[in-house]
Order: C-alpha cells, then sequence, then structure tokens
C-alpha cells in the first residue's frame, strides 16, 4: 500500500517522475511560488556518499549450508592485517557441538552437520516457551484452546507416577525441536503414541521448482496446510526461518565461547542451489534475515530490517572452490563432474576450469542433472523393509503407549542411522549379518527373528542400496555423456556431500565409471577425500574471500517504487480502478514505477535519474511521516500499470523507507493549502510535502537517499544479494 496510517491519520505517498504527471499537477502548487517547486532537486554526488565502517579491526565470515536434510555452518575470523590471498581450506573451521548429537565417533566429519528437520508442538503458544517470535507484520493471535491433549494426558497418567512432576515430563512433548533433538524425539515409541506433534524434514524443497521434487513437495504441502490451520505456522518461509533461528542461536553460542563474535563485523554467506528461481533465493534470504533478528545475531540493519552484508553463492561453486583448493592436480582447462551426494537430492554439474588462482568456473557445460536418491531414501527403503516383517507381529508388540511406527522409527534413528548405513559395503560378502533389537520380538527362525533381533541378511540390505546407486550413477553417467557429444572430455568426478563417505557409493561408481571409460575411450577418474562433509559452506567462506572475476553484474528482477499518480495522466491506467485521497480529495492510480529494471547490466556503481517524492497531511496531523515502499518483480519492467494489473502480479513489497520531515512545520517552512476540486469547490486544508529521492546500486546493495534542500535527510539500505546470479560481487 501506499498510503499508511499513523495514530488516527493518514500519509498519502505520490512519488511523480514525469513531466506529464507534474503538469498535471501544477496548478495545485501556484499558490506557493509556482511549478519550480514540484521540480526535483540537483543533487550532487558528495550527498549520496555514506560514511561506512571501513576501519573495523576484525572482520568475521559466516556461511550457511542449509541442506535438504542435513545443514552446516563454517566461518573464519580474520584481523584487520590479514591478507585473504593467504588463507586456505584448512584455515576454516565448521560448527560442531550440537545439541543432542548422536555420532560416536569424536572425529567424525559428521559432527559437523546437523539435521536439517523440526518438530511442531501442536500448540499455538510453543513460540513463546521458544522464543521463536513472528515479525509484527505477520504474527496471528491464538489461544490456548487450540490445543487441548497434554491436560487429558497428564491425568491420566498421574495415578501410575504419583510423586513425579508429571506436567514437566509431559511438556517435553510441547516443546519445538530441531536437529537431533527432533531426531531423538521421533526415535521414542510414546512420540509416535500421543501424536501431539507434527515433524517436518526435508523443507528447503518446497522453495524448489524441479518437476522431480513435486512429490516432496506435494507431501510437505500437505503438512503445512496442517500446521497453518492449527495456526502453528504461516508458511514455509516461516518454517525455514524456525530451523535457521535455532541454528544460528547455536552458532552464536560456539562463536562467542571461542571468542569470535563480539569485537567482529559480520559478513554473511548464504549457498543456494543452482537452479533455484530468483524468488527462491528472495524467500531465502527473507528466512536468513527473519532467524537473524531471532537469535539477534550481528549483521542485522534493524532501522530497515535488512542484512547489512550478504553475499550469495550457488552450492555448486562453494562445493568446487573447497575442492579444488584441496586438489592441486587440477588445472586451467580441466573439465570434472561435480556429484553432491546429499541425503535428500544428488545434484550433478559439469563445470570447466577457467582459472585457478583464484579458481574460476566457466558455465555449466551441460544442463546440470539430479535427482530424489540421498542417503535418507535409504532410511525410506528400510523403514519399508522393516514394516512389512513386522506388520504380521503388531498384535503382541503394541502394547501401552509403543505402537509399530514408534519401534520402527526406533530402529531406523538409533540404529541404521548412525550406524549401518555409513558404513555398510555392498561388496563386503564376508561381512556378517546386520542385527537390530526389537523388545518383545518372538523367535522364528523362519522370519529371521531370534533372540528378540531381527536379521538382516547381506543380500537384504543390498536391495536396499542398489536402488539409489543405480540412479546416482546415471545421474553421473548423463553429464559426462552429454558433455561427450558437446565434444567436451570429463577428466574427473568429484564426489561431495553427506552420501560420499557411504563405501557402497565409492565402490559402485568406481566400478561404473571404469566400464563407462571403456566405451568412450577415455579415462574418468573418481575422486573422493574424507573431508567433504562441510564442502559447501567452507568453500563459501573462501568464495567469499575473493569476490573478483565472479559472473557479470546483470540485475535478475526489477526494483520500483510504489507510486499513486493523478488518474488518467498516463496511458498505461487505462481503465484501472482508481481511488480519491482522503486528503486532497483528487483522483488517483497506484501504480509502480521500476527504477532499476531487470537485465540491466550493472557497473560498481549505479544510480537512477533524481526524482520527486510528494506527501499529503491532514491539518491536524501531528508528525510528517512519509514512507515509500519499495517492490521487486522478476518479470516485469513496464512503469505506471497498475498495482492490480497483470504486468504487475508478481510484484512483491520487499522494504520501506520512512522519511521524517516534521521539522518543516515546527521551523514554519511549509504552509496550509487546499485544491480546488473538479467540481469547482475547493478541497479540504492540509499539508503538502515534496522531497527528491535517488536510488543507487553499490555491490549487492540498494541504497536510497531522501533530499531536502541540499541535505540528506535520510539513508536506507537494503540488500539486493538475491536480485544476482549467485557469487556476483
Amino acid at each position: 500500500m501506499a498510503s499508511t496510517f499513523y495514530a488516527d491519520s493518514r500519509a498519502t505517498s505520490m512519488t511523480l517522475g514525469r513531466e506529464s504527471c507534474l503538469g498535471a499537477l501544477s496548478s495545485y502548487y501556484e499558490a506557493q511560488g509556482g511549478r519550480a517547486m514540484i521540480q526535483p532537486e540537483h543533487v550532487p554526488d558528495e550527498l549520496l556518499i555514506d560514511s561506512d565502517d571501513e576501519n573495523a579491526s576484525k572482520r568475521l565470515i559466516v556461511s550457511i549450508d542449509f541442506g535438504t536434510t542435513y545443514s552446516a555452518v563454517s566461518y573464519i575470523a580474520l584481523s584487520k592485517t590479514q591478507r585473504v590471498d593467504h588463507v586456505s581450506s584448512r584455515d576454516i573451521r565448521s560448527i560442531k557441538n550440537y545439541p543432542g548429537d548422536k555420532n560416536p565417533e569424536e572425529g567424525s566429519q559428521m559432527k559437523k552437520e546437523v539435521p536439517t528437520e523440526v518438530m511442531y508442538p501442536l500448540d499455538p503458544q510453543f513460540r513463546s516457551r521458544a522464543n521463536l517470535s513472528r515479525p509484527i507484520s505477520t504474527r496471528r493471535s491464538s489461544t490456548c484452546s487450540d490445543y487441548e491433549p497434554a491436560r487429558n494426558e497428564a491425568d491420566a497418567i498421574k495415578t501410575e507416577y504419583d510423586g513425579y512432576d508429571i506436567p514437566m515430563m509431559v511438556s517435553d512433548s510441547r516443546d519445538f525441536k530441531w536437529g537431533y533433538r527432533m531426531h531423538e524425539a521421533w526415535g521414542r515409541p510414546a512420540t509416535h503414541f500421543r501424536q501431539t506433534s507434527k515433524a517436518m524434514s526435508r523443507f528447503k524443497l518446497l522453495l524448489d521448482q524441479n518437476p522431480e521434487t513435486q512429490i516432496v513437495r506435494d507431501s510437505l504441502r500437505l503438512t503445512l496446510k496442517h500446521l497453518t490451520s492449527k495456526k502453528i505456522v504461516e508458511s514455509e518461509v516461516e518454517v525455514i526461518a524456525d530451523f535457521l533461528t535455532c541454528l544460528l542461536r547455536h552458532a552464536k553460542s560456539q562463536l562467542q565461547s571461542l571468542r569470535l563474535y563480539e569485537d567482529y563485523e559480520v559478513e554473511m554467506v548464504l549457498c543456494v542451489p543452482a537452479i533455484w528461481t530468483q524468488k527462491a533465493c528472495r524467500d531465502m534470504q527473507i528466512a536468513l534475515l527473519i532467524a537473524m533478528r531471532s537469535a539477534e545475531f550481528k549483521g542485522v540493519d534493524p532501522s530497515h530490517k535488512a542484512i547489512e552484508n550478504l553475499f550469495i553463492v550457488s552450492e555448486p561453486e562453494a562445493a568446487a572452490a573447497f575442492i579444488l583448493d584441496t586438489e592441486p592436480d587440477i588445472q586451467a582447462g580441466q573439465t570434472f563432474v561435480l556429484l553432491d551426494a546429499g541425503g535428500g537430492t544428488v545434484d550433478a554439474n559439469t563445470y570447466t576450469v577457467s582459472q585457478t588462482q583464484p579458481l574460476r568456473l566457466s558455465d555449466e557445460v551441460v544442463k546440470p542433472g539430479g535427482g530424489l536418491c540421498g542417503s535418507s531414501y535409504l532410511n525410506e527403503a528400510f523403514q519399508t523393509m522393516l514394516y512389512e516383517r513386522l506388520i504380521k507381529e503388531k498384535q503382541y508388540l503394541e502394547h501401552d503407549r509403543i505402537t509399530l511406527d514408534g519401534i520402527i522409527e526406533n530402529i531406523v534413528i538409533n540404529e541404521f542411522e548412525y550406524k549401518t548405513k555409513r558404513q555398510f559395503d555392498i561388496y563386503d560378502e564376508q561381512r556378517m549379518h546386520e542385527r537390530y533389537y526389537c523388545a518383545g520380538l518372538k523367535d522364528n527362525a523362519a522370519k529371521g527373528f531370534w533372540d528378540s533381533e531381527i536379521i538382516v541378511k547381506h543380500d537384504q540390505m543390498e536391495a536396499i542400496f542398489t536402488p539409489c546407486l543405480e540412479k546416482i550413477a546415471v545421474i553421473m553417467e548423463d553429464q559426462i555423456v552429454s558433455a561427450r557429444n558437446r565434444g567436451v572430455h570429463v577428466d574427473q568426478v568429484i564426489l561431495a556431500g553427506g552420501f560420499a563417505g557411504s563405501p557402497s557409493l565409492k565402490g559402485y561408481l568406481e566400478r561404473h565409471l571404469h566400464a563407462l571409460s571403456g566405451r568412450l575411450g577415455f579415462n574418468v577418474e573418481l575422486v573422493r577425500r574424507e573431508n567433504k562433509v562441510a564442502a559447501v559452506a567452507s568453500g563459501a567462506v573462501l568464495r567469499a574471500l575473493n569476490k573478483h572475476n565472479g559472473p557479470r553484474r546483470q540485475i535478475q528482477s526489477s526494483y520500483g517504487i510504489l507510486t499513486d499518480e493523478p488518474q488518467r495522466t498516463q496511458k498505461e491506467h487505462g481503465n484501472a480502478k482508481a481511488f480519491r485521497d482522503p486528503v486532497d480529495g483528487l483522483m488517483y492510480v497506484r501504480t509502480i514505477d521500476w527504477k532499476l529494471k531487470r537485465s540491466t547490466l550493472l557497473r560498481s556503481v549505479w544510480k537512477c535519474k533524481p526524482f520527486l517524492c510528494i506527501h499529503t497531511f491532514r491539518e491536524e496531523e501531528p508528525r510528517f511521516l512519509c514512507e515509500e515502499h519499495l517492490f521487486v518483480c522478476d518479470d516485469a519492467t513496464e512503469s505506471h500499470y497498475s498495482l492490480t494489473s497483470r504486468r504487475n502480479k508478481k510484484a512483491e513489497e520487499v522494504g520501506r523507507i520512512l522519511v521524517d520531515l516534521t521539522f518543516l512545520r515546527e521551523q514554519g517552512r511549509i504552509q496550509l493549502t487546499r485544491e480546488i476540486l473538479p467540481n469547482g469547490v475547493y478541497g479540504k486544508r492540509h499539508y503538502r510535502v515534496a522531497y527528491t529521492m535517488v536510488i543507487k546500486a553499490i555491490g549487492r546493495d540498494l541504497r536510497c537517499y531522501a533530499i531536502y534542500n541540499g541535505q540528506t535527510v535520510k539513508r536506507a539500505r537494503i540488500n539486493i544479494a538475491s536480485a544476482f546470479k549467485p557469487g556476483v560481487q
């Protein structure tokens, strides 16, 4: 909206960018000195210089790899004098010590990651307990009446455990959980009996547009719909923000314990999939902003609700930066397939190295590939196998609060996930059968049940792994063959991601590559190192240290100002619906004036022509608060069309600039006025204030300057990193 209420009054924003609009209003200003008063001021460059703090003694770069099934945070702390060209992957650290970490080995690389999973209690009041507040603009009211189960549950078990603090025990089921704590809760049989919580995983895919992931999105949206109906969450962005809030709170506590936080200037780095749309990147940036504010993480501009210093890099480019830093044998001109095997998706990108110091890659040699065949699908296959084997035992296995679903989840999470899956080798035929404890299971040799254990033979486990391995091999081969068809020979396949540590995957791909190399007539080597778990997050730090020679600075989205234009002063108005301004009584059409248009190739600094902002205020208005609304759209470029028109259908508000010009009346520099309306009657007495605005693009920021009488009265900065291709300086 171009109009905003303050107390009981209304200030109508009207930004006029064309001479025809100014001409239409010229008669309104004759009483105050003529047309000259409504021309934008001349703005010298010295008014558009910010006094940014360039003298911070310490710098902290924090990168977030928000993964489909696991996430990681990496960082580096730099002194003012430290040379970034001397930094290598060995200097980058990753956050560890996540609450409830279930990885048994102290030196395990998996300790650098945390499950991207959350569990919501079906109680709208959980946000106050978890300190997960919503932005004021999206907060909804809720009442305790939306949640009932815990009260009766506590009553039911009080007689069994008289003397214990049962409400405290039950309250755990009403707490928000994330990461390993969610795994811990999901592995408890009682969690599945009470059904007072709703778990969500793979919710990163809600921002994806790939047809391959549609089936996952459909399932997630059913869960999301249930949660929204209970007023637990409002959108997929809020789910992501809730997880990131917990992630950043933990990262902050770890950094503080190392004394690497308080005295540092923070730069945030966000990793995104290469195939994401600008809209997805923008939503991710919004989620990060909400999380940083909620976690009270440094680097947020509270007055303008913006991230102060944000760099966005694509996941494959970040992974490549880290991996190639550890692979000195890779030279410029070589081509490799980066096979990122995560928990949810497996993504493949083929690049040619264009330069090594610093590392820069060509655009993708062929179209990126991928599919839903990450390691979490091994869990699903294993879960299905257990269900088929135990379904006929359900009658006697289930009792009290123990359910078959709870039994199976306990085995999958506590046994298969952290033990079998990461170590099982389908080519190790000497390996003994796998055994999984199931309390109360009756012996039945024919079914493979013995001593309360489920026996899983080697070939049965191999059948769980093989479908995923086959799909990954096909994704890899498609990249190599497609590149060959374009006349490019792939030299290496670099295996990264959490699934990369699987001996089964490594062995399968090595054998497949050997056979493929024989058919193609050139050798393709598989490269895998043991330290690739946090490759994306760590590589993003490396990439942020040297941003030069990245993609061209071609803006991918348009940015404009919400504008109220006098009705019928622009041909684009057509039959657009107009409204009568309650202050001056004239008719206006609400439009967007696109100042920075998509596909524009920007230099390091770009600025628009100065334009005028005009606001009207009632006579009794106590303050002159002028607010401009900044919009973004990925396809609109033509100004003056109605806000509700088809051309502006996808436009979204991304920021507001508030300018206080109350001093004009306090200093006696403005007089009351009124217009003659079309019917010849004088309108109401009111104040009309005007100031000049200029918008500049500097780096990955839009900087807005409000100018009045040769002075800058307001500066605002909005980060637009999501409007560029990832990696833009």
